[in-house]
């Protein structure tokens, strides 16, 4: 293994070598007090091996499961660019990337479903992107894992992620795949507008938000999303079950509608379409991916990555032409208009296309220029930069919303106080797991916020006489103190204090103590006393 490149809540995540295969995996490794337990232990192997069954193109391979002394892992490829990072940069998707992004994950999803596999945990962190810029789904299998383990042994644990909770997920009623869809609607207008739909200090409320609240519109936080895009994902974000996609299929049919009328502003018949889901996954299945012909499908992968590779350049010439072409349709058109209403930006068209616009388009033409610097100007913007470092296991969350973990970074957040939290696994009552500060982003340039939690470990305390004053001091300061007797356990941050005890015509006591992260220890203090 090379290096740990993530942590969750269950595992740590490392970079390795598959010297046979000659590639790159990644290795996800249970944390102890999983490995540990017998029953969790079974069910997730045994979850992992179900999804590594699950072939597809968008769902990610695993290509081993098993146990090495006490450790747990599977190995799986390492992709090691996600969707999560490409918010970070870029803010939102363009619109044609958001679709093909909602394409491949309705595929990945329309295939584990008819093979009973629920994922339970679609989210921006479980969408990866290979080489060429395909979607792919990770952590099949484990969430259901997780929920198994909950169900047998009671552990008092939340199974999922709050801000992609289906409303019956945050009900505890049984899933099914709609459920999926719901969570793939959340990251849909999460790449769209930048932020999620529901947002609060804690996840009850988030929770509450999921199933009583109406889904805000997509557009009030991007107006330049078009009104087709913005039907797909609150479809998917119905409350009812019925009210959404019944399967993936039926999603990825109507997106690749969507992409059909969004790549073909002037009504051109001859667009490349991309093979709808069903046969492009038996297509697909049945032959390894690196041999396999190029395809509608491929040539469209393609496209969406040199799309990516435009707008990081700002090629925006196409924009511009489609533009040109709007201002001069008539109020007739509005309907056709809305479906494309902002295009992401593309590749430049071709030369023969600039010769075809002609001196009376140069009216529209500035309009359009006029129109596509405001669009950019958010991009300007971004160069606000909010750095946030932590420990490389810690959780990071901005003004309510988990964003990221160890050290994280965006280039698209507004100037203002924004209330961040770090945290750290710890056991209840450890006050130093979490750390919060009110951080003032600048106008402009990198603001950097730098924090420290640590865990704590259990101390016991046993002082006498009874009714003797203790504290534990650390650099100077005092951590905690009381009288004695004390009743439970102290939770002390990890790291060396200064105990001291004293009483009444009692020689007083100072001594050193050690507290480990996630141990537990005693300490004996018998005062010697008139």
């Amino acid at each position: 293994m090379d290096s740990i490149v993530g942590s969750g809540g269950f595992a740590w995540v490392y970079k390795g070598y598959d010297p046979e295969l000659d590639i790159p995996v990644a290795i996800k490794i249970l944390k102890p007090q999983y490995a540990g337990e017998e029953a969790f232990e079974t069910r997730f192997r045994r979850e992992a091996a179900t999804a590594a069954k699950l072939r597809h193109p968008n769902i990610i391979r695993i290509l081993a499961v098993g146990r090495e002394d006490t450790a747990v892992y599977f190995v799986m490829d390492f992709l090691p660019t996600g969707l999560d990072d490409r918010l970070r940069i870029m803010g939102t998707l363009p619109e044609t990337l958001l679709i093909r992004l909602g394409m491949d994950v309705a595929a990945a999803l329309a295939f584990a479903h008819r093979e009973g596999v629920i994922h339970r945990d679609i989210k921006t962190d479980n969408i990866l992107f290979d080489a060429h810029g395909n979607a792919i789904v990770a952590d099949f299998g484990i969430a259901r894992a997780l929920s198994g383990y909950v169900e047998q042994t009671g552990t008092n644990m939340v199974v999922g992620t709050p801000q992609y909770f289906s409303p019956e997920q945050a009900r505890g009623q049984p899933l099914d795949g709609r459920a999926d869809i719901y969570s793939l609607g959340v990251t849909l207008f999460k790449a769209a507008t930048g932020v999620l739909p529901f947002q609060g200090d804690d996840w009850y409320d988030i929770a509450r938000q999921h199933i009583e609240d109406p889904a805000p519109r997509p557009r009030a936080f991007n107006p330049a999303l078009a009104r087709g895009m913005e039907h797909v994902i609150l479809k998917c974000l119905a409350k009812e079950p019925s009210e959404r996609y019944p399967t993936g299929d039926a999603l990825h049919t109507e997106l690749v509608q969507l992409l059909g009328r969004a790549s073909t502003p002037d009504g051109d018949p001859t667009v490349v379409m991309p093979t709808p889901a069903a046969s492009r996954a038996a297509l697909e299945i049945t032959k390894p991916r690196r041999r396999r012909a190029p395809s509608t499908r491929g040539v469209a992968v393609l496209v969406g990555v040199l799309i990516l590779v435009a707008a990081g350049f700002g090629l925006n010439a196409r924009a511009r032409q489609q533009e040109q072409v709007r201002a001069a349709q008539p109020d007739s058109t509005l309907a056709a208009r809305d479906l494309v209403a902002t295009p992401p930006a593309v590749l430049p068209p071709i030369a023969d296309s600039v010769h075809r616009e002609s001196i009376a388009d140069s009216t529209a033409r500035a309009a359009a220029a006029t129109r596509a610097t405001r669009r950019l100007a958010p991009t300007r913007e971004a160069q606000r930069v909010l750095r946030v470092i932590g420990p490389a296991d810690a959780s990071i969350s901005v003004d309510g919303t988990l964003v990221g973990r160890g050290t994280w970074h965006t280039e698209s957040i507004t100037p203002g106080v924004h209330h961040v939290m770090v945290s750290v696994s710890s056991a209840p009552g450890c006050a130093a797991a979490q750390q919060r500060k009110d951080v003032q982003v600048a106008a402009a340039g990198t603001t950097t916020a730098s924090f420290t939690p640590r865990d704590c470990g259990a101390l016991t305390l046993d002082v006498g006489p009874a009714g003797a004053h203790y504290s534990f001091a650390h650099g100077g300061s005092e951590i905690a103190s009381g009288t004695a007797p004390v009743a439970s356990p102290l939770q002390l941050p990890e790291g060396t204090y200064t105990l001291h005890v004293s009483a009444k015509y009692c020689a007083d006591y100072s001594g050193s103590v050690s507290v480990a992260a996630g141990s537990s220890s005693s300490q004996r203090v018998r005062l010697i006393c008139q």
